[in-house]
């Protein structure tokens, strides 16, 4: 018995270890680029120094340099006011076009999932399947394609030019499609027979027992659109952009803005860390959700 829990100890033991490895791993570099925000520009051009640990106090000063290099706008309000925002437009600009897109794509990728799990068509089957082998094509295949149509539709430098081509998500079809199947048919069944529609099956009977699911795809499908690079890069004018495409700017042929690039991506951790903050428990769960036997 001794020898059982002496084991035991030393698996706890090494467990614990591996997850404060990682978790240091995980928060050292975060950390890292916090401080390095509230440094001044010589602190990355000096070789050979140590990297700081304690903050400096130049965060407002790289935070004024970062608004005055970049002349970016908010979509809505910039043609209105007549005015710039700086790096706060491209803050902006990806908040709104993630929470739209994760909204939008919520509806599509549970309404899809609920057909897919819950009723019989011809090619079901192949249709899903051929939605899941989406999964493999490198964005760089689609860009052109997606360049054209957008164009064509006039489109281009819009909001809409980013949120439609990935509104039907292939992964939010799959998990939603892998936690619709745990829903009991003899729910939806009595549901029928008490004379409910359809669509109240899936608005009033499945929607409130996917919360978790939900929640969980929706940080997904934040994170998607929050880090899309490329095609924003194309589809979007130079004072359109979001984040990712904002901050690339700071990279340019002869000079790094080191200061001002930590300060941006600061900034665009923040929303990141709220949204998980604020779903962390019914991200778990509903992950956990999706491990179902078919």
């Amino acid at each position: 018995m001794r020898e059982a829990d002496r084991r035991e100890g030393v698996w706890k033991f090494l467990t614990y270890t591996f997850i404060l490895v990682m978790v240091v791993l995980t928060i050292v570099p975060l950390y890292w680029i916090v401080i390095a925000s509230t440094l001044p520009e010589e602190a990355f051009l000096t070789a050979g120094t140590a990297p700081q640990l304690f903050p400096g106090g130049e965060f407002w000063a790289n935070f004024s340099a970062l608004q005055d290099r970049l002349n970016i706008g908010f979509l809505m309000f910039d043609e209105l006011l007549g005015t710039d925002f700086g790096f706060l437009g491209a803050i902006a600009n990806s908040v709104f076009i993630a929470v739209v897109y994760t909204l939008l794509s919520l509806v599509i990728c549970s309404m899809a999932g609920f057909a897919f799990a819950k009723y019989e068509f011809r090619f079901k089957e192949p249709i899903f399947y051929t939605i899941l082998a989406t999964l493999v094509l490198p964005i760089q295949l689609l860009v052109i394609p997606l360049f054209l149509l957008m164009s064509q539709l006039g489109m281009t430098n819009t909001y809409w030019a980013i949120i439609l081509p990935w509104a039907a998500n292939p992964l939010g079809i799959f998990l939603m499609r892998q936690n619709m199947k745990s829903l009991p048919d003899a729910l939806l069944e009595s549901a029928r027979m008490d004379g409910a529609t359809e669509f109240q099956l899936y608005y009033r009977i499945a929607l409130p027992t996917m919360k978790s699911s939900l929640a969980a795809l929706s940080i997904i499908l934040f994170l998607f659109q929050w880090n899309l690079f490329l095609f924003p890069l194309v589809i979007l004018e130079g004072d359109k952009y979001t984040i990712p495409v904002a901050i690339n700017q700071l990279v340019g042929a002869q000079r790094v803005y080191y200061d001002q690039i930590m300060v941006a991506a600061t900034l665009s951790i923040i929303p990141i860390f709220l949204l998980f903050l604020f779903l962390q428990k019914q991200f778990v769960s509903g992950i956990l959700a999706g491990s179902v036997k078919e």
